[in-house]
């Protein structure tokens, strides 16, 4: 009896770090998709339909937003510097809707993982914040 119920313990253990465990953003899979959305967590919050959302990008003020027609969902990133070149970091701001309200991370560090054209993609050093979003020069 005493080692059935170490068996439940550990099995109740594991499974609840398991649940607890937060979810990453995959990098090789992330790099090569160049569609504009964001990524919390591993789950794709916004990801941009030219049918059905609009996108605004302003450099002065280091400023991306996309949101749908609806003005219903939306993520917006605010960056203190356009990056240049990948492997720079910048600080920002992320808001993004949910059905159950606005969310956010604030002052948070962004490394660039890659850079093509006009397309930017960046993530945070745990992979649990990522994006890719178009400087529309």
């Amino acid at each position: 009896m005493r080692r059935f119920l170490k068996i439940i313990v550990c099995f109740s253990v594991l499974a609840i770090l398991q649940a607890c465990e937060s979810k990453q953003t995959p990098l090789q899979s992330f790099i090569l998709d160049d569609t504009v959305r964001l990524e919390i967590d591993g789950d794709k919050v916004l990801v941009f339909d030219p049918q059905k959302c609009q996108m605004a990008y302003n450099e002065q003020r280091g400023l991306f937003r996309v949101n749908s027609d609806t003005m219903l969902d939306y993520f917006e990133l605010t960056i203190d510097r356009i990056p240049k070149a990948m492997g720079n970091d910048v600080t920002g701001s992320i808001y993004w809707s949910t059905p159950n309200g606005e969310r956010n991370r604030k002052n948070i560090t962004l490394n660039v993982k890659r850079i093509r054209g006009d397309i930017i993609w960046m993530c945070d050093a745990s992979q649990r914040t990522a994006l890719v979003v178009r400087t529309l020069k």
